[in-house]
């Protein structure tokens, strides 16, 4: 499948390897406001005869862009941002003149929208100097997806194990949610993005080196994921239906309204989903002895079955004091819960596969989150350039986990064993942002302050019973309280002049945590701190050497910081064999990026890139070292700093327009990683490996369209002990046009190989353990409508 793709991408990229030189037309045009102010920042589109988009672009400091050199020909130029109503140009015909000077008025968001003809759509991913847009609605087969899924289906995503993110074969992505961190990570963040539907999407950013004005956490960048946000005026809205049938039934739900009149403006995205999952998961762990030989087997299969429900609400009001201040309030929620039931046979074995033990298990798992958060923000725009914005921040999460699992060896009067927990945590995060911009002719500098303290309080009770009677397990239960403070300071420079383009920036944050476990009859008080600082420069240059040509450079060092819920040392109960352990001796990770890329008429981008992160914490697995495990045949699975993490990538995208009915967007990305680290003794990893993506969209006339798309990834490895067997996904859908093009229905099929998987192999100090993780994700027919 790989070859086909690559193949594919080849035959593509040919086509332009040998263009032939055609004469120089340019078109130059400025974006500005009703009251003539320039909106730099603004995207631009530039639409051929056919009403192609053939060109992409952002304007610059004075609002000005410049597409060139162009062919002979009829074009129309489409400019959009965010709070204004979209407008187009009328034809400009190249086919005479050399060029064409133009300004582009953008109109405040109102009810004059309804005159504005649409005249292309979207394509699902656009390529910017600076980031990576996905356009979620521009592909069919997102129609009913969760955010989740969505994530997995963007050029270079991948999804770990514990539900991280990977960009592009790198670690550690900050999640941002309208421009606000989510503070969840592996599993807990997994939980919420499945819990959140597609439909309430607007884009989704990919940022590999974000500016300074960013936060500084995230060692292979940031994911931005911009809900919809309407200030249309009038009362206007869309709502989206979607119904799922894999092995079980899904549904998929989501409304968007806005308000607004005079001076005040109020919004609302809710969406919904509701799903039954199964997971099935098969491990075979060898022990091997002091010789290398086979000692025994333990094949653990685990079948697991969910019921999951999910909420998400954004609501607030805008108030325009005047046309210079905008005050705001927002709220938003978020309710996830999970049900789920497993079962397993765990079977004890010679070298030879003869069983010699088998037991069960079988357990319940009930997890509860809920989101609580307000914002408060205040802009005001001081004539000249100057614009200065605040913004302060609550949120609150609440975690309930309840798990009851109970163990019998399948033998005539064997004893049932039954523990039970109840893990309860608690968070309360409070931010607070102030920046400031000026802009200089064709310079803009930014500055500003931020703090974000936050509070967690986790309890971990565990219980087992004997004779019937119930008691704790103070040997596993613990008490984690974790208090941090994060300060930061920064300023950057954006200047633009010529063919040059250039970005500087200097990030300082200061990072202090108090954390303390407290102890019971059995497990001692402890507790630890620390405080540490550093800077972050990030910078770009970009050179447009002709309307064909762009070379960019970017540079970056980042920082990410272990988790709270890594810090803690608690230990959970995976399987009888499998623990869950904290370490809370974790350092923070560095990293220092850097690549360049040339991209050839937006057509075709080449970016070459290496990344050096040092004090890697990756996941490791350890021998349970207590007394009680005679027999070494408990492992313990944790996270901890076990060296450094090369990563040498190289990327190709190709997005184009093949006919008037077929558009492609392909991408390709090599990476080459050494991962060198101690555990039980120095370890090193190195492996080459491949993801492909590609998406087709079909206008098939009539208002139907067709999408065919997928990924496929080689043999792939993150962290230090444990690769994975290649995976990928065939994904189809056809979309109509109803309600007198006011609607769409979509049908689609997702995974239709149902090569979607998570398998490979894990290394342990005394034994290996190969495993398949399998779920439900071939959906055989989803449909959704929209309207």
């Amino acid at each position: 499948m790989a070859r086909i793709f690559l193949l594919l991408m080849l035959l593509c990229a040919g086509k332009y390897v040998h263009a032939q030189q055609q004469q120089i037309k340019s078109i130059q045009m400025q974006v500005v406001n009703d009251k003539m102010v320039a909106l730099a920042g603004s995207t631009v589109y530039l639409l051929n005869a056919d009403s192609i988009l053939i060109r992409t672009a952002v304007a610059d400091s004075v609002g000005k862009i410049d597409f060139k050199p162009l062919p002979a020909g009829m074009y129309r130029v489409r400019a959009s941002q965010q709070g204004y109503a979209e407008v187009i140009s009328g034809w400009i015909d190249l086919q005479e003149q050399l060029g064409y000077t133009g300004q582009l008025t953008l109109a405040p968001a109102s009810s004059t929208l309804a005159a504005v003809t649409v005249i292309s759509k979207k394509p699902f991913v656009q390529f910017l100097p600076d980031k990576t847009v996905i356009n979620p609605e521009a592909s069919i087969t997102n129609a009913g997806s969760s955010v989740m899924e969505l994530l997995e289906k963007s050029p270079g995503i991948t999804v770990g194990r514990d539900g991280s993110l990977i960009m592009k074969g790198k670690p550690a992505i900050m999640v941002l949610i309208d421009g606000k961190p989510t503070q969840l990570s592996g599993a807990e963040l997994q939980a919420y993005l499945s819990g959140m539907s597609s439909s309430q999407v607007d884009v989704v950013e990919l940022i590999e080196n974000p500016g300074a004005k960013y936060d500084a956490a995230g060692n292979a960048g940031i994911i931005n994921i911009r809900t919809k946000a309407n200030k249309q005026k009038g009362f206007n809205g869309s709502l989206n239906f979607s119904a799922a049938q894999g092995i079980y039934a899904k549904t998929a739900n989501s409304l968007n309204l806005n308000y607004r009149n005079g001076k005040t403006n109020w919004f609302l995205n809710y969406g919904m989903r509701s799903s039954k999952d199964r997971m099935d998961m098969w491990t075979l762990r060898t022990y091997v002895d002091k010789n290398g030989a086979d000692s025994a087997l333990l094949e653990q299969p685990t079948y697991n079955k969910s019921n999951s429900d999910g909420h998400n609400i954004k609501t607030g009001l805008d108030y325009f004091l005047s046309g210079k201040t905008t005050l705001g309030l927002i709220f938003t929620g978020g309710l996830f819960n999970r049900n789920s039931e497993m079962y397993s046979d765990i079977a004890w074995m010679t070298p030879g596969r003869q069983v010699d033990s088998t037991i069960n298990t079988q357990g319940t798992n009930t997890m509860a989150f809920k989101r609580a958060g307000v914002n408060l923000y205040g802009r005001h725009k001081m004539g000249d350039g100057k614009e200065l914005t605040a913004d302060l921040d609550y949120v609150r999460f609440a975690i309930d986990n309840d798990q009851r699992y109970q163990t019998q060896l399948l033998a005539p009067m064997s004893p049932v064993f039954v523990t039970d927990g109840n893990i309860p945590s608690r968070l309360h995060i409070v931010t607070a942002k102030v920046d400031y911009s000026q802009r200089f002719n064709n310079l803009l500098l930014e500055t500003g302050l931020k703090t974000a303290i936050n509070k967690t309080d986790n309890v971990a009770d565990y219980y087992f019973y004997e004779n019937g009677t119930r008691y704790q397990d103070l040997s596993r239960s613990n008490h984690f309280i974790y208090n941090e403070n994060i300060s930061a300071a920064y300023a950057s420079v954006d200047a633009k002049q010529g063919k040059w383009h250039w970005q500087a920036g200097l990030r300082y944050e200061f990072t202090a945590y108090e954390a303390r476990q407290l102890g019971n009859a059995v497990v001692k008080d402890s507790s630890f701190s620390r405080n540490y600082n550093s800077l972050f420069p990030t910078a770009f240059v970009s050179y447009e050497a002709d309307s064909n040509h762009n070379f960019t450079l970017r540079a970056g060092r980042r920082i990410d910081r272990p988790p709270f819920q890594n810090l803690n040392p608690f230990l959970r109960t995976l399987n009888k064999y499998t623990y869950e352990a904290g370490n809370p001796f974790i350092k923070p990770q560095f990293t220092w990026n850097v690549a360049v890329a040339h991209s050839y008429k937006q057509l075709l981008t080449t970016e070459i890139s290496y990344s050096y992160l040092n004090d890697y914490f990756s996941q490791i697995f350890v021998i349970d070292s207590s007394s009680s495990n005679v027999n070494n045949n408990i492992i313990i699975y944790t996270r901890g700093n076990v060296g450094s993490f090369q990563n040498f990538g190289i990327s190709e995208t190709y997005q184009q327009a093949l006919t008037k009915w077929w558009n492609i967007t392909a991408t390709a990305v090599y990476n080459r990683k050494i991962i060198k680290g101690v555990v039980w003794a120095p370890l090193t990893a190195t492996i080459n490996q491949l993801n492909v993506s590609i998406n087709n969209q079909f206008r098939l006339g009539k208002g139907w369209g067709a999408e065919l798309s997928g990924y496929y990834q080689t043999r792939s490895q993150v962290d230090l002990q444990e690769w994975l067997k290649p995976q990928g996904e065939l994904n189809f859908g056809l979309s109509k046009q109803v309600l007198k093009n006011k609607g769409s229905l979509k049908l689609t099929v997702r995974d239709i190989t149902y090569f979607q998987n998570y398998s490979g192999t894990a290394l342990f100090e005394n034994a290996n353990e190969p495993f398949t993780i399998k779920w439900d994700s071939r959906v055989d027919l989803k449909a959704t409508l929209m309207a």
